[in-house]
């Protein structure tokens, strides 16, 4: 397996059946403007199952982690 590292979540689109996440990473960082600087890095394509799956893991891991919060 493979591990890539990204900064941002851009976009998602869907498309046939298709979802596509278009990720980004950070290039550069104003910190005058305070403003980030970002460029498309990856794309995660699945079918609309899938997607949904990720989405409701996320939820729970979402949810853990704001109970960690809350408990500090």
């Amino acid at each position: 397996m493979q591990d890539v590292f990204v900064d941002r979540l851009m976009n998602i689109s869907v498309l046939q059946g298709v979802a596509r996440l278009d990720f980004a990473r950070v290039d550069s960082v104003d910190e005058k403007e305070k403003q980030i600087n970002l460029s498309p890095s990856y794309r995660v394509a699945m079918p609309i199952d899938a997607l949904e799956s990720l989405l409701e893991q996320s939820t729970n891991a979402l949810q853990v982690l704001k109970g960690q919060k809350n408990k500090n």
